[in-house]
């Protein structure tokens, strides 16, 4: 019989991309999300949680769940814990009970004023609003689990829903109808494409690793130096856009977002991608739904 993979969130990017991923190597993937899915479920909700997976004991849970709004966490605190925290906590003990392996798909949003630096796993971190606080508190939770992977990771794709876009999304469509960009030139991140990072973390899944591991591009670049690669690969010439500063936007944020993935690439036995490489992977995977 095929092993089970339980995956809250199911229908954001990641949550997609680990769908396929799953069902391309046999496994029987269930989703789990408000709507639009497998099992229907609000993460808030601590006895669904609990029951989604004490009804399927799956081999491994994948939590892609998350308030990702940095300006929505701020204004509601509460909520931001509600989903970003709390659930974990469940999970963790629910994973326990039947043995599950627990996956918690974090964040990057922890260092700050070393501009494209590259940071592994024990590098001190620096909080400065509710989501990147309620993502390090669901670390701890996560961790408290056996063999659990905590992933920290950038990612962006695409989700083909209605609401707000993911950035990938946002950014090529906004290049194709040349409309009015402002690109930061100080916010610096290790992006990944979606599916890279899926399989990437199912392949971890499948060794012996535990703890936290980056999972990302090998390089960092800022949002700017991203759309102008992007707009290359796409064969757009980006002489429209201005630049800006991310110290322009409501919420505090951290901004030397560079991950350094030498201890994932060792687990994995193989090299993930530059960033160019990945913005590639976006538009090759774009022009393939397209």
């Amino acid at each position: 019989m095929a092993d089970t993979i339980l995956i809250f969130g199911a229908t954001g990017q990641l949550g997609q991309a680990f769908l396929a991923q799953a069902e391309a190597r046999g496994m029987n993937a269930i989703g789990v999300a408000r709507s639009g899915t497998n099992r229907t479920l609000d993460i808030t909700n601590d006895q669904g949680v609990v029951e989604a997976i004490l009804t399927t004991a799956p081999a491994l849970v994948v939590n892609c769940a998350a308030m990702v709004s940095l300006d929505a966490c701020e204004n509601d605190p509460g909520m931001a814990y509600r989903i970003n925290t709390r659930p974990v906590s469940v999970m963790t003990q629910a994973c326990t009970e039947t043995g599950s392996r627990f996956i918690q798909i974090s964040t990057d949003h922890f260092f700050t004023g070393d501009r494209e630096a590259l940071h592994d796993e024990d590098a001190p971190v620096v909080l400065l609003n509710e989501y990147a606080r309620t993502k390090y508190a669901a670390e701890a939770f996560a961790l408290t689990a056996q063999d659990a992977l905590v992933i920290r990771t950038n990612i962006t794709g695409f989700r083909g829903r209605r609401g707000s876009p993911p950035f990938a999304e946002w950014i090529i469509s906004s290049l194709k109808k040349r409309a009015p960009l402002t690109l930061f030139t100080d916010f610096y991140t290790s992006t990944l494409d979606c599916k890279t990072c899926a399989k990437a973390v199912l392949d971890l899944a499948e060794t012996s690793a535990t703890g936290r591991l980056n999972v990302a591009a090998q390089t960092a670049m800022n949002k700017a130096e991203f759309a102008h690669i992007l707009a290359q690969e796409l064969g757009i010439d980006l002489d429209w856009a201005t630049t800006g500063t991310i110290t322009s936007l409501p919420t505090p944020r951290a901004e030397s977002l560079g991950l350094d993935v030498t201890r994932a690439e060792a687990a994995l036995g193989y090299a993930l991608p530059t960033g160019p490489e990945a913005v590639r992977n976006l538009v090759r995977q774009s022009r393939k739904d397209s």
